[in-house]
């Protein structure tokens, strides 16, 4: 059977429970990780061991590595308004080819030295490229986590609001000791007091292009022998800028291929939670493998194709069948609330690459890499909310 993979795109710090969905479809998974401090503290390695892989896609060297992580370092330690400030220096257009001034460990003159040597100024400034978009990432990182903090806070203080309010307008009731703690609370846990406890693309999205951008960068230079062939994301805003961003290119619209439905999955990051999961992913797997056999198939010749074909209607009929009976199986094997159901929807682009797009979209005056070009049509998956 044809593995099918993909690459989540522009979250380097993806999370787990959109991790966990994704899995039911794909075989496996990669993002890319900002710094190789990460690949050590990344959440998401030990829980889907041989699953879901994050790598760095442009190394640094030892020198770079030691003078960036300093960088960075300071960052952390930032207020949250100089935060926001060297952000946006950060993301400022490349004038001269040399990375604006941040302080005395500025990227400009870490490659000053270097700068001595004409025949080296164009690798230079494409290094100083790939640090930029590596800084962009990690400070927007920097920026969901500030966010999460801000609304889980805000939500505290609501929720004593309500209580206070309650109290005086005399509706409060006898509570229950919070100190009992609720069984079926863990067994099934609230989406939301998931989802808001992981980082997730909020007041950076304002910057979604420019986190699009600083990703394709590191897509372009990505050297990995086999890239997945598909790009996916859990944010449907990025997912959106790239259908329009083909529109705009190629005057036509994206070619929407099929869309399955997803069970939220809930579950605590422990141990027992991760055994579980395994389980019930591999008793669906093996209860619809006849359709994502059918499905990878599907995806392949679209991937390989330059053109955009109309399905007989034998085919649109095939297709609807191994749709509507992984729907079934979803039903059977995870069970959920409609609430909870999630749509991931397949796109793909006919007769351009990612590489070619990412080229167009955002004037990156970079070679297309000829392995990129092996795969003339890209394929975006989108898991909507």
């Amino acid at each position: 059977m044809k593995k099918v993979s993909a690459l989540i795109f522009p979250e380097t710090e993806p999370s787990i429970q959109t991790i966990a969905k994704l899995l039911l479809f794909f075989d496996s998974l990669s993002y890319y990780l900002p710094t190789e401090s990460d690949l050590a503290n990344s959440k998401n390695k030990s829980f889907f061991t041989n699953l879901c892989s994050p790598y760095i896609p442009a190394p640094l060297t030892e020198e770079e590595l030691f003078r960036f992580n300093r960088l960075l370092r300071e960052m952390e330690t930032s207020r949250p308004d100089e935060l926001s400030r060297l952000f946006s220096t950060v993301t400022a257009p490349l004038a001269t080819g040399q990375l604006r001034d941040l302080d005395e460990i500025s990227a400009s003159r870490v490659y000053s030295a270097l700068q001595k040597n004409a025949e080296t100024i164009a690798s230079i400034r494409y290094k100083e490229r790939l640090w930029q978009a590596r800084l962009i990432l990690k400070l927007a990182e920097m920026l969901d986590r500030r966010e999460v903090e801000v609304r889980q806070g805000l939500a505290q203080i609501s929720s004593v609001e309500q209580k206070v309010f309650a109290a005086l307008e005399g509706r409060n009731k006898p509570e229950s000791d919070d100190s009992v703690v609720n069984p079926d609370k863990l067994k099934h846990p609230i989406e939301d007091d998931i989802l808001h406890a992981e980082p997730s693309l909020g007041t950076s999205g304002l910057h979604i292009s420019m986190r699009l951008k600083a990703w394709a960068e590191l897509f372009m230079a990505d050297s990995s022998e086999q890239q997945p062939m598909i790009l996916v994301t859990g944010n449907s805003e990025c997912g959106l800028t790239l259908l329009e961003g083909y529109e705009n290119i190629r005057r036509l619209a994206p070619v929407k291929l099929f869309s399955l439905v997803i069970p939220a999955l809930h579950f605590a990051c422990n141990k027992e939670a991760e055994a579980t999961y395994q389980a019930d992913r591999q008793a669906f797997r093996d209860a619809v493998h006849e359709n994502m056999e059918y499905l990878a198939r599907y995806l392949q010749k679209t991937t390989d194709s330059a053109e955009s074909k109309t399905n007989s209607r034998e085919k649109l009929s095939t297709l609807a069948k191994n749709l509507s009976s992984w729907e079934n199986n979803v039903k059977h094997y995870l069970p959920a609330s409609e609430k909870s159901v999630r749509k991931l929807d397949f796109y793909c682009f006919p007769g351009i690459s990612f590489a070619e797009l990412f080229q167009q979209m955002f004037h990156l005056k970079l070679p297309v890499p000829e392995k990129k070009m092996k795969q003339p049509t890209g394929i975006l998956a989108i898991l909507k909310p």
